[in-house]
């Protein structure tokens, strides 16, 4: 019994201790309100922390007075908000994989329902929904990606850039197509952007003709049928769309990164980006421009990247 009392005597002595300890490196240490760090209320019992406020952060005196634990600190704000936007992007699975069907009242109904090309009921819809479509499949394998290499403690960071910078130049497309009010208008740049597609069409085309020819086994007959009925009905609505004068075809110009300056203006006036008071004291947001030339780099595997990364980002 008394060595049960002098056990717990001495561990309310080493409580005392070590809480004379604490503070007196209190009484020496600033607090996080000297770096301009705003603690939250305690949490309630059983609920989940608050987390503090780090707008008016000070961060070159946190870096001087504590370099790893700032790099620490930011790290960890930077995979906050590749967390929340790969939580964003997940949220597009849904709608990519199954879109919801065009409303007949509709200005996409309204642009298939005057299509005068026969056989085409839904070519102005089916043409601005695939790019879109293909985009959120691209955010979503980033989300992914991220999602994975988060948990090994890395972000992948080419990866993750070369499947935004996809899903950039997808969405853009059906941005420039619809981004017109006007149906006649809409109508010139669906023409425009499929004849705008032959070429590479094409080019894909001959390579597959030349493959199948040169094939002897079992299901080469079968892939060559399916090849030229659907070499068929491209033809005949790409000679359709030919025969049409030049004024009622609107073609895309000046490349694909004139399609995500577009895009980048009109997201800007319609779903313009939330200011984040804490984030924008310690990176600024890239444009859209520059983005997708980096990750247009990723994409080719250009060397000159490595000095164009954020050390803070690439430290993660």
């Amino acid at each position: 019994m008394a060595k049960r009392g002098n056990n717990k005597a001495a561990k309310l002595r080493r409580q005392e201790r070590e809480k004379q300890r604490r503070q007196a490196n209190a009484d020496r240490e600033p607090g996080p309100e000297e770096f301009g760090i705003k603690m939250p209320p305690p949490a309630a019992p059983g609920g989940r922390p608050p987390r503090p406020d780090f707008s008016e952060t000070d961060w070159e005196k946190l870096k001087s007075a504590y370099p790893e634990d700032a790099r620490r600190l930011m790290r960890a704000m930077f995979l906050g908000l590749i967390g929340e936007r790969a939580k964003q992007a997940k949220d597009f699975l849904a709608w990519g994989l199954r879109p919801n069907p065009i409303h007949p009242e509709s200005r996409l109904a309204l642009d298939n329902a005057s299509i005068t090309l026969d056989d085409e009921p839904n070519l102005v819809s089916s043409t601005a929904l695939y790019p879109v479509m293909n985009a959120s499949e691209h955010l979503v394998a980033a989300a992914e990606v991220i999602a994975l290499a988060v948990t090994q403690g890395q972000i992948r960071t080419s990866a993750t850039a070369a499947l935004c910078r996809i899903a950039m130049e997808s969405s853009a497309k059906t941005i420039w197509l619809i981004n017109e009010k006007d149906t006649e208008e809409r109508i010139r740049r669906c023409y425009g952007f499929l004849k705008a597609e032959r070429g590479w069409q094409k080019e894909f085309e001959k390579l597959e003709d030349e493959a199948l020819k040169a094939r002897t086994d079992p299901l080469a007959e079968a892939d060559r049928a399916n090849f030229d009925t659907r070499h068929a009905r491209v033809t005949a609505r790409q000679t359709r769309i030919a025969a049409l004068p030049a004024e009622a075809i609107t073609g895309p110009t000046g490349g694909p990164l004139k399609f995500v300056e577009d895009a980048e203006v009109w997201m800007d006036e319609y779903l313009p980006r939330k200011p984040d008071p804490e984030l924008d004291t310690v990176m600024h947001p890239r444009s859209a421009k520059s983005f997708y030339s980096l990750g247009s780099g990723f994409v080719h595997g250009f060397k000159w990247l490595m000095g164009w990364g954020s050390p803070e980002v690439v430290d993660i």
